[in-house]
């Protein structure tokens, strides 16, 4: 099996849906070491042609998130012409994103990240209904890796990125009495932030877990977020921290019941003060090592076996 990964953005949807799942492609299974996968950047789009030119390519893997350039286009056509398989990867619900949907055209399969996106997709244009292939982590990766937080007093974390305001008001919360940490300091005037820190690289990101002894993962209930995928969940799980997340689509998928006993959820509406004031140290501990063994499946060498059936079952597929 020969895979082309074109890499289209430089974020963390690269990062999770195209580089780390095909660069540790190999580490899932020695039964496979035959599989030539390759990634290339999409400026380097001349050096592909070339390449591919003197190589059978059985599947071309790109993903969304930008608006596909015109000779990415007539490539996806020339290799479609040449025998591969086109499948693309959404990892979000886009909204009126004619992009998409042209990509969802050339498309010979198209994977996604939860069920929920891809009845999404397939009403919305996907010729065939969607593979659903959840995000993971690799847990060898040193940002991954789970460290003891150095202080005696609990400190929770939020770890989002910028433009969740509406997500932070939701947890109804005084902090100022609370150690709180979270990575983009525009929430300091919002909440009583007494910790906090700039924005990270995702190739660097989950080191920030390591100042935290319990995550927070409030979320507006809406469609764009329901779409979403159980990244927060299992990022925490392999640091071994715990996590406080609002009782909604993504984190309540009835397929992660069993998570039920580790996180805690709290219902749309219901301030989060009791929970947050009711957390011990000791606690924190326990259900971080729970949550750890939760979130095995998740790791992305495990993933990668459902991932490999997936694209064998594409390329027998007849056109």
């Amino acid at each position: 099996m020969t895979i082309l990964v074109i890499q289209t953005t430089d974020s963390g949807v690269y990062y999770h849906r195209q580089f780390i799942p095909h660069y540790y492609w190999n580490e899932s299974s020695n039964d496979h070491d035959s599989d030539l996968i390759l990634l290339f950047e999409y400026s380097h789009l001349d050096k592909i042609i070339n390449y591919v030119q003197t190589t059978h390519i059985d599947i071309v893997f790109f993903s969304i998130s930008f608006a596909i350039p015109q000779n990415m286009s007539h490539f996806i056509e020339y290799m479609k012409f040449r025998g591969s398989k086109i499948v693309v990867d959404v990892d979000d619900r886009y909204k009126n994103r004619q992009d998409v949907a042209k990509a969802l055209s050339k498309a010979d399969a198209v994977t996604t990240v939860s069920e929920t996106l891809a009845k999404y997709l397939f009403i919305n244009g996907s010729k065939k209904y969607p593979y659903v292939i959840e995000n993971g982590i690799y847990s060898d990766l040193y940002q991954f890796k789970s460290y003891p937080v150095d202080n005696d007093d609990l400190v929770f974390g939020y770890l989002g990125s910028t433009k969740h305001e509406l997500d932070l008001k939701i947890m109804d919360y005084d902090f100022s009495t609370r150690n709180l940490f979270v990575v983009c300091e525009e929430y300091a005037s919002m909440i009583d932030v007494n910790i906090y820190t700039t924005l990270k690289s995702y190739r660097d990101y989950a080191w920030e877990y390591n100042a935290i002894d319990v995550a927070l993962a409030p979320l507006q209930d809406n469609l764009f977020n329901q779409c979403k995928s159980f990244l927060k969940v299992i990022e925490a799980g392999f640091k071994k921290k715990a996590i406080i997340c609002s009782d909604v689509e993504p984190y309540n998928r009835a397929i992660h019941n069993e998570f039920r006993s580790v996180v805690d959820y709290i219902p749309v509406g219901v301030s989060w003060k009791d929970r947050i004031e009711s957390y011990t140290k000791e606690e924190s501990l326990q259900r971080g090592e729970e949550l750890f063994k939760l979130v095995q499946p998740f790791e992305i060498r495990n993933l990668n076996k459902k991932r490999r059936e997936i694209y064998q079952q594409i390329i027998n597929t007849p056109k």
